[in-house]
């Protein structure tokens, strides 16, 4: 038995039942089609490796997808009307990336915060104000993407997320950070494009690894002169 599937642009409504037996299937490629959800049986293919569904037009998700222990590999982006993630997406504990951007997500379920292999998040273009205090937990998060979304600041236990390599906060309305980020000893890339700073937050000088720092877009007034100190150890600046 195949253990790849691709019947990927296809116009699909939903998916053919020939699937569910499948039992070996590894990896599943359903993208550019028009489902609006995904059948309650997915959860009965445990062996799913990669799911790849973007650009379909899920409404919602079956919380039988936390059923899925192997999976690492999941794109659900471009749907445009997700609204809610399973509350059940913390039984996903093999998954190291995970993409639900350009949807319609205003909260995440606490629960994604078990899923503690997780190394690449992308949540662009959403409608979340406040990120759970679960992903505090995340500790094996290296990207965080929240472009386009309706943050107005930063948690403090950001700072505990420390193995973040790069932070994706562009097009948002924040006005500050939190001191607490200056603790990510591993940030390379930190882009705040778009957002509502004033000036630029002095914690920012504590980011002792930070390759790629871009500012545009904001009403900054005069850069402070630390900033010489960051471009010296090598940090490229757009501002």
């Amino acid at each position: 038995m195949s253990e790849r599937y691709d019947v990927s642009n296809r116009a699909l409504t939903e998916l053919p039942n020939e699937i569910r037996a499948m039992r070996d299937l590894r990896e599943l490629y359903i993208y550019d089609n028009q489902l609006a959800t995904l059948p309650e049986w997915i959860g009965e293919l445990t062996e799913l490796r990669v799911i790849d569904a973007n650009r379909n037009r899920f409404v919602s998700l079956p919380d039988s997808l936390g059923a899925l222990p192997n999976l690492y590999y999941l794109y659900v982006a471009d749907s445009q009307r997700l609204t809610a993630l399973p509350g059940t997406i913390g039984g996903l504990s093999g998954l190291a990336y995970l993409n639900a951007s350009h949807g319609a997500l205003a909260k995440l379920p606490a629960a994604i915060g078990d899923i503690a292999t997780l190394v690449e998040l992308r949540l662009d273009d959403n409608k979340l104000a406040l990120l759970p205090e679960s992903l505090r937990r995340l500790r094996k998060l290296r990207e965080l993407h929240l472009t386009s979304n309706q943050l107005r600041e930063l948690p403090e236990w950001i700072g505990e997320v420390n193995s973040l390599r790069r932070l994706a906060l562009r097009n948002n309305k924040l006005r500050d950070l939190p001191e607490s980020l200056g603790t990510l000893g591993e940030l390379r890339d930190l882009d705040l494009r778009g957002n509502e700073l004033r000036s630029v937050p002095a914690v920012v000088r504590e980011l002792a690894s930070l390759e790629r720092l871009d500012l545009r877009w904001n009403s900054l007034g005069a850069l402070p002169p630390w900033i010489v100190e960051v471009e010296a150890r090598g940090c490229t600046i757009w501002r």
